[in-house]
């Protein structure tokens, strides 16, 4: 019995060092403290940044300033 009880000990005392790094990883995460709300608003700004410099892109790709002297 004293046996298990030690081994029961070990495991919990495992468990709880690998709580314990989990939840340090996760605070260490960037924007862990930024709301569901301000994360969403970010992501929506990211995506209109995206947007605008894809169009740019295929703007420019049609403009052919690039051109090789003959």
């Amino acid at each position: 019995m004293d046996k298990d009880s030690t081994d029961v000990n070990q495991d919990l005392t495992k468990l709880k060092t690998k709580i314990q790094e989990t939840r340090e990883k996760i605070l260490a995460m960037p924007e862990i403290e930024s709301s569901p709300g301000e994360q969403q608003e970010q992501l929506r700004f990211m995506r209109e940044q995206v947007d605008t410099k894809t169009q740019l892109l295929k703007k420019y790709k049609g403009l052919c300033v690039f051109d090789s002297p003959k």
